[in-house]
């Protein structure tokens, strides 16, 4: 007589069969499409190769589409980027006499990252910031920046050598944050190539990372019903792709990106 399968057996071999079947699936889903602020020109250091390093995924570089086009392109991506850049304008947080203290700034993009944030909050898309994003949330929030580190701060070139080249320092990460528990460690080693900074932090925000120096260096939102926000002072996109910490910061992104689309 023919023996006949225990029925362990058989609900083991029907879980592999729908896990696999559910694989496959996955494996065919389009890739996850990122908005981007502004990207760079320079293939080697743009922020759309450190996340392709991470996950497939595709972008838009919503500096490059007219105005009046960008909301709706925003509205078919998964998440926002947030770039780094030129100074914001002082005027946007209180400072408009501080101007000549400055260093270029642009209001035709300041105008549009504060729209596209505000938007991206409001669909509660996820939200990261890198060096001036980071401080554009803040100043959206409703914070304000230090014109000059160096000066304000007595920060010297902690952040920045001279007037273009890059620094490297250690930033403690708080503990008990998402950063801290992805990164698994208390401090790291970042790249940064600023002179302005947070100030007075908006109330809706939490420092999460701080230098040597006092500086809030990454911040969160306090309210997570808004959904997904994370920014960091620093470059991730800089380091070498074996930087664990930037490959981890860049996944994290991509992983509440998927989310996010998800439940769309």
């Amino acid at each position: 007589m023919k023996k006949i399968p225990h029925i362990s057996f058989l609900i083991q071999l029907l879980t592999v069969v729908i896990l696999t079947s559910c694989s496959s699936i996955l494996s065919n889903d389009p890739p996850l499409k990122i908005a981007i602020s502004r990207e760079r020109k320079d293939v080697d250091v743009r922020y759309s190769t450190w996340l392709a390093y991470q996950k497939p995924m595709k972008y838009i570089n919503l500096y490059s589409i007219p105005f009046e086009q960008v909301l709706d392109s925003l509205k078919t991506c998964d998440a926002l980027l947030l770039t780094g850049g030129e100074d914001i304008y002082p005027g946007l947080y209180g400072k408009e006499q501080d101007t000549n203290r400055c260093g270029d700034f642009n209001l035709y993009r300041d105008s549009l990252e504060l729209m596209l944030f505000s938007n991206a909050r409001m669909m509660k898309m996820p939200v990261l910031g890198i060096c001036r994003g980071l401080q554009l949330i803040n100043v959206a929030e409703g914070g304000s920046l230090f014109i000059d580190l160096p000066e304000d701060n007595n920060s010297g070139e902690l952040h920045r050598i001279g007037d273009e080249d890059w620094s490297k320092h250690f930033v403690a990460l708080s503990k008990e944050t998402e950063l801290q528990r992805i990164i698994r460690k208390d401090s790291i080693l970042v790249e940064s190539n600023h002179h302005q900074g947070i100030e007075r932090l908006a109330t809706s925000l939490q420092s999460i990372a701080v230098s040597s120096d006092g500086l809030i260096e990454s911040v969160t939102g306090k309210d997570s019903e808004s959904g997904f926000l994370l920014a960091v002072q620093w470059h991730p996109e800089w380091a070498k792709r074996s930087d664990e910490p930037s490959g981890k910061i860049a996944k994290l992104f991509l992983d509440e990106a998927e989310k996010y689309r998800n439940l769309k």
